[in-house]
């Protein structure tokens, strides 16, 4: 397993954790899911990078599909009726879009 796609989805997570601050203060309480995932990815990726257990690897790659999956699912409503305010929550979207991908590169 190549840590390095770890290393990289750790600086999504971060980045995410910004952006996704101010989406959560756009959309309230309606993002609480999300932003347990995400925070959830981010201490397991944090554990999985230092002490290296491939479990707790395989459990961040895991967690990590899984905060991507919950972006879309909460924010689902808001970009299928509010269009107008859609463009806002992109740049929350891109980053944990890149999640998955980063997370089967570390596992193949």
């Amino acid at each position: 397993m190549d840590m390095i796609y770890q290393v990289i989805a750790l600086a999504i997570m971060l980045s995410a954790a910004v952006t996704g601050f101010i989406t959560f203060r756009m959309s309230g309480m309606k993002l609480a899911i999300h932003f347990g995932a995400l925070m959830l990815a981010l201490v397991v990726t944090l554990a999985a990078l230092a002490t290296g257990i491939q479990t707790l690897v395989y459990g961040a790659a895991i967690i990590q599909v899984m905060a991507a999956l919950t972006a879309y699912t909460q924010l689902w409503a808001t970009l299928k009726y509010n269009f107008q305010t859609s463009p806002s929550y992109a740049p929350h979207i891109a980053l944990v879009t890149m999640l998955p991908v980063f997370a089967i590169a570390t596992l193949v």
